[in-house]
């Protein structure tokens, strides 16, 4: 992930620490709501996003312009931004309001991004968690319908915020061995393993840093046959083997502790 060079003011950095000074221990605190086309006009027309817009992707070729002017009319109404003068013969601008600038700040200037695409019956849902090292995380849950909910919450919670996403039935109960699989192997076997094929949810569990390009990836597959990672191996300086692992609680709770580290 390369280092983001958009550029902030003081005044938009201590807004961002305020953020995050809200968090409190063992929950989330909720920030601010927002629309695809709402982030979209915040963050910039044309401004290539961290994360998915499900509902603007559905709408095919549309007048970003247009969109953009009718998303400032709602944060108006909704009291997210407020007209400010830029002084005496220039036109009148918006400011945003401190938690709306904060959150946006801290969107773009993470240590790292950890990630969840989860897939149901019901769709797709994804969570990114942008971690400020000695501060916090910010959290922005986008749903299916184009809606971003940005919260906050301490470090140390993160394992536990995240458990409810990937073993949101608490299937995960026992451990057991790891099977190993080539790639063909498992192409071949994996749409016949019960516990596989019988998931209710599937997540994609993603770390990467600033500067560093690589991805971390496992998958989570949870279901009433219990919850069971895949991840890739690493034999002989060649990643061409799958592990599958039925796991428990505590080592679902550790992932993405796990990744961030790795």
């Amino acid at each position: 992930m390369s280092e983001q060079t958009m550029n902030f003011t003081k005044a938009d950095y201590e807004a961002a620490i305020a953020v995050l000074g809200r968090a409190e221990e063992g929950k989330p605190v909720g920030i601010v709501n927002l629309t695809d086309e709402q982030v979209m006009v915040l963050d910039g027309v044309h401004a290539v996003q961290p994360t998915p817009m499900p509902w603007l992707e559905t709408q095919g070729e549309i007048d970003k312009e247009l969109v953009g002017k009718v998303a400032l009319r709602a944060l108006l109404g909704q009291g997210y931004v407020v007209p400010a003068s830029r002084g005496e013969g220039q036109e009148v601008g918006i400011d945003a309001i401190p938690e709306l600038t904060g959150t946006l700040v801290l969107r773009r200037t993470p240590q790292a991004i950890l990630s969840i695409e989860r897939v149901t019956s019901l769709g797709r849902h994804w969570v990114f968690c942008y971690l400020h090292e000695g501060y916090g995380i910010l959290e922005e849950e986008v749903a299916t319908s184009g809606h971003h909910t940005f919260s906050v919450y301490p470090e140390a919670f993160l394992g536990e915020r995240l458990e409810k996403f990937l073993d949101p039935t608490s299937a995960a109960i026992m451990a057991g061995k790891p099977r190993t699989f080539t790639v063909p192997e498992f192409e071949a076997a994996g749409p016949t393993l019960p516990e596989l094929s019988e998931a209710l949810t599937v997540c994609v569990l993603s770390a990467v840093k600033v500067n560093d390009d690589m991805v971390r990836n496992v998958t989570v597959y949870s279901g009433p046959r219990g919850v069971f990672t895949l991840q890739g191996d690493v034999r002989d300086g060649v990643d061409d083997h799958l592990v599958l692992t039925e796991v428990g609680a505590g080592v679902v709770r550790g992932l993405p502790g796990k990744l961030l580290a790795a």
